[in-house]
């Protein structure tokens, strides 16, 4: 992602989730966490210059030999969901940040995605990276919590 392209993920998240539907404070959120990279990585999916979606991964615990990684959130346009565009969005900016991890001498142990109890993007998590339900967290934003781990490396 570059940081011209704020406005366009802020507007995506804004129409996403419900902590950012006040586009100003989305666009603040989202400008903080680009600044910290590469603790924070953004990556978009684009056509014809329009920005479609986007991932936010964010590093765990420091700068480790076996990285936990965090799919920290992702969104895609309301007008362009359900047409794979999240499948490749993940699939692709992981590849890259695997890539990132193995030239500063990293290999990526898990991957921990919170997400809600009622989100069917589960779905998505476990298609795509053999994630799975580790537990739940009663009433932690607006609704129960699961969190999801998909393992890279053995214990």
């Amino acid at each position: 992602m570059k940081e011209e392209q704020i406005e366009e993920v802020a507007e995506i998240a804004s129409k996403s989730f419900f902590g950012l539907k006040e586009k100003d404070k989305a666009k603040k959120w989202i400008r903080c966490n680009f600044r910290a990279f590469p603790r924070m990585q953004y990556f978009v999916a684009e056509f014809e210059e329009k920005v479609l979606g986007y991932v936010l991964w964010v590093e765990k615990g420091g700068f480790r030999k076996n990285a936990v990684i965090e799919l920290e959130q992702i969104a895609v346009h309301p007008n362009y969901r359900r047409v794979g565009i999240a499948k490749k969005l993940i699939k692709k900016s992981l590849k890259e940040l695997k890539d990132y991890l193995e030239k500063r001498g990293s290999k990526l142990k898990l991957i921990e995605i919170t997400t809600g109890a009622d989100n069917k993007a589960q779905e998505l998590y476990k298609k795509t990276l053999k994630a799975k339900p580790e537990c739940v967290i009663k009433d932690f934003f607006r609704n129960d919590e699961v969190i999801m781990i998909a393992r890279f490396q053995e214990k």
